[in-house]
């Protein structure tokens, strides 16, 4: 596998808007977690989402990361207690301040077929 891009680390900047892109990620800044979090499946390697043409990762780097799935949506969950650095082999890493947030992916509307499907990376 490629290398984690270390080069020109941004700080994410919530104060504008609730969330922020990482190539096809959304990170979604949350004022509070799902009732069930603690209950939720940890995801132990820190990774938010996979390419699926590329076999690149998004990942999170740091300590004190609780990073985890719900089982029926199975929607991404993140709590920090410090901050992290978000890496990809070929975005800019960015700098997830302390905080909770959620983890989608960006989406895309064909309109030849009318469905809506995930982006790939």
């Amino acid at each position: 596998m490629k290398a984690f891009n270390e080069k020109n680390p941004v700080k994410a900047d919530f104060s504008k808007s609730s969330y922020g892109f990482h190539g096809d990620v959304i990170v979604y800044k949350e004022n509070s977690l799902p009732k069930d979090f603690d209950q939720m499946k940890v995801i132990k390697e820190n990774i938010l989402a996979y390419g699926e043409h590329t076999g690149h990762c998004h990942k999170l780097f740091g300590e004190n990361i609780d990073l985890r799935e719900c089982p029926k949506t199975k929607t991404k969950y993140l709590r920090l207690v410090d901050e992290v650095t978000l890496k990809h082999q070929e975005h800019a890493p960015v700098v997830l301040p302390p905080g909770t947030y959620r983890i989608g992916i960006q989406k895309e509307y064909d309109h030849f077929e009318e469905i809506t499907r995930e982006v790939a990376d």
